[in-house]
C-alpha cells in the first residue's frame, strides 16, 4: 500500500515540475508566443503554480543602475512616423514617464 502510495505522491510532484517548467519556458519566450500558450490554459493553472512570482522573475531583465537605456522604436500617436530612442538621446536627455494623469 505504501509503495502504491509513494509511487502516486511521486508521480504528482513529476508531473507538477513539469507543468510549472513549462509555465517557465513560456514566460521567457516572446509575448506573441506566451500569449498563445496562456490562451488555451486552463483557469486552474494560475491557482496551481505561484504565476504572479514566476512573471515576476522571467521578465525582471538585467538592467542596473547606471546601464544605458535599451534602444527602441515607437509610432507617434497620430501615426504619422517613427521615434528612435538613440535618435532623441543624441541630442538631449529624454525622460520617460509612464504612468496615468485622468
Amino acid at each position: 500500500m505504501w509503495k502504491i502510495l509513494l509511487r502516486a505522491v511521486l508521480m504528482l510532484v513529476v508531473a507538477y515540475a513539469l507543468f510549472a517548467g513549462f509555465i517557465w519556458w513560456a514566460m521567457r519566450q516572446s509575448p506573441e508566443s506566451f500569449g498563445r500558450v496562456m490562451a488555451k490554459m486552463p483557469d486552474v493553472a494560475y491557482m496551481v503554480v505561484p504565476f504572479e512570482t514566476m512573471w515576476t522573475h522571467a521578465r525582471a531583465g538585467h538592467l542596473h543602475t547606471g546601464d544605458k537605456a535599451p534602444d527602441f522604436t515607437l509610432t507617434k500617436l497620430d501615426k504619422s512616423a517613427s521615434v528612435q530612442l538613440s535618435a532623441l538621446t543624441a541630442h538631449q536627455p529624454v525622460v520617460l514617464v509612464f504612468g496615468s494623469f485622468t
